[in-house]
């Protein structure tokens, strides 16, 4: 593996890692102890601001792996990058949803007179979350699943400058005598 393939496993591995603990921890951050008030969705703003540089970094790598080779296979030098698009945003997914109920059932349970306060989550908040954790699958997935699942490129046949352009009817022709 050369240099600028570890970069670009890097730049992959942090975006899904940062993407999925900030996701994870601004659901479950108020039952936690954590400031924020869930009636002023001060954690989902936190998410719009953040999010979308890390998911653009995942888009560019979906792309990235197909550039040069569009169709059904892929290069062996992308082969861990694809791996880690793949399980990477599925892993989080699955995580963010298991905390986004977990978060959304405790915090609507009718809570004892002594017990700290715990602002509900509201389920327009619950839909967003959920669409927050879609979007990471579809900046990711969706691109791949394209690339693998459509159409493999059409098998063009190479023909010289001259019978390209005779087609185009800019052909260069000497003039006649």
């Amino acid at each position: 593996m050369n240099v600028s393939q570890s970069a670009r496993i890097s730049i992959v591995v942090y975006s899904l890692v940062i993407t999925g603990c900030l996701i994870l921890f601004l659901i479950i951050s108020q039952p936690l102890g954590m400031p924020f008030d869930y009636g002023l969705e001060q954690n989902l703003r936190l998410i719009d601001v953040t999010i979308p540089t890390f998911l653009g970094y995942l888009g560019s790598a979906s792309h990235f792996i197909f550039n040069t080779n569009r169709g059904r296979d892929v290069d062996e030098d992308n082969a861990v990058l694809l791996k880690i698009l793949i399980h990477g945003p599925f892993l989080i997914f699955i995580c963010a949803v298991i905390g986004l109920f977990f978060v959304f059932y405790q915090t609507n349970q009718p809570l004892p007179v002594d017990a700290p306060r715990v602002d509900p989550m509201k389920f327009g908040t619950l839909s967003r979350y959920f669409s927050i954790c879609l979007g990471l699958l579809a900046v990711t997935v969706s691109i791949i699943s394209s690339y693998l699942f459509g159409s493999p490129p059409q098998n063009v046949n190479k023909q010289s400058g001259r019978d390209t352009a005779r087609r185009s009817g800019k052909e260069n022709r000497a003039p006649t005598k």
